[in-house]
């Protein structure tokens, strides 16, 4: 098995988990990783860079040889060194709420050498929990006349 952490579009309660992880993996617990977390101009899922102090959440998960291949066509991951990658394929310390290692996984991190990525970064992700952010998100956007919306 492949020890792997993801952050974004992958976490549990995202549109990504249910596709890739659901049933093709094993939950081994929540963790941080140290840099920063961004946003993406024009797509929905986050930039993760080392660069930074912040503890970003996210979850450790063991995955196959066929389901750790399917993570890097998700990621645009063609292989080392590959300016092309969307996302770079690095190991990391994973690390608890105080910041002490407690594992090591594969971690998908946006490729800042592809100059299209450098051009569609975006803002800091203030939460460093992808999840948490995207749920504010929905709520700025809901209207009161929303289907499921409750007015009572």
């Amino acid at each position: 098995m492949i020890r792997v952490f993801v952050y974004g579009s992958l976490r549990k309660g995202m549109y990504n988990y249910d596709i890739y992880l659901k049933n093709q993996s094993v939950y081994c617990g929540n963790g941080y990783i140290q840099g920063s977390l961004m946003t993406i101009t024009g797509v929905i899922y986050p930039a993760f860079l080392q660069e930074g102090q912040d503890l970003v959440l996210g979850e450790l998960y063991d995955v196959d040889e066929q389901t750790f291949k399917r993570l890097d066509e998700l990621e645009s991951y063609y292989g080392e060194h590959c300016q092309d990658n969307e996302y770079n394929r690095v190991c990391l310390d994973i690390l608890d709420k105080d910041g002490k290692k407690i594992d090591q996984a594969y971690v998908y991190e946006y490729n800042m050498d592809n100059p299209h990525n450098v051009t569609v970064l975006g803002e800091d992700i203030l939460e460093l929990d992808y999840v948490q952010y995207i749920q504010k998100q929905k709520l700025r956007t809901q209207s009161v006349f929303d289907d499921d919306m409750i007015l009572f």
